[in-house]
């Protein structure tokens, strides 16, 4: 009785093949996913720059810096755009976030609250929300110098806070070619933030 079926050789590539295939497939496969959040998160910051720029023709500035240096009230730097004027119909979140110890939402994430944007501007709100509060007399003139009105920061894929605060990053971010600016032809998985810098995208590719 003659029976017909497949030898353990070529079981055996069969297999291989699948593995070879797979071994192709799912780096692509996650390389697409990485390139499907930098675009969202790129999106969403030119969304709010946007939004950021229709405030400023509407009230002759910026938003203020909702955190003020008291931590955990990132998010009240958006309110503005939303309340009583709707610039923006919701306020996305940082698509890269994570617990970073250097990353100024924290105490959000703790709170249960999804992360926003860290954002700084030269003024800042006071403690009890209302616009009272200057950044440092030092920190708001260096922005100046530099040209920065504020700066919205996403973590980029890395998900860490790679941006030096102070004059070395301001100088960073105006002439563009430094380290800690994500570019995706680094590796997609490279250190450095993405940047809104007065409105213009700094980072993945822009």
């Amino acid at each position: 009785m003659n029976t017909k079926g497949f030898t353990l050789i070529e079981l055996l590539i069969v297999v291989a093949i699948i593995g070879i295939l797979a071994a192709i497939a799912v780096p692509n496969f996650l390389n697409a996913q990485m390139r499907a959040k930098v675009a969202r998160v790129v999106s969403d910051m030119k969304a709010l720059g946007m939004a950021e720029e229709q405030y400023r023709l509407d009230r002759g500035q910026y938003t203020f810096d909702g955190d003020c240096n008291v931590g955990g009230a990132e998010y009240r730097s958006y309110y503005p755009l939303t309340t009583p004027i709707a610039y923006i119909s919701t306020v996305p979140f940082d698509e890269f976030s994570a617990l970073d110890p250097k990353f100024q939402n924290m105490q959000t994430i703790k709170t249960g609250m999804k992360p926003v944007f860290e954002y700084t501007s030269r003024v800042s709100f006071g403690p009890n929300g209302t616009p009272n509060c200057r950044n440092t007399t030092g920190l708001y003139n260096m922005l100046g110098a530099y040209g920065i009105e504020y700066i919205m920061t996403s973590l980029g894929p890395d998900a860490d806070q790679d941006y030096p605060w102070g004059e070395t990053g301001a100088q960073g971010l105006r002439d563009r070619n430094a380290y800690f600016i994500y570019e995706p032809t680094n590796g997609l998985v490279s250190n450095g933030n993405i940047f809104v810098l007065n409105s213009q995208i700094i980072g993945a590719g822009h």
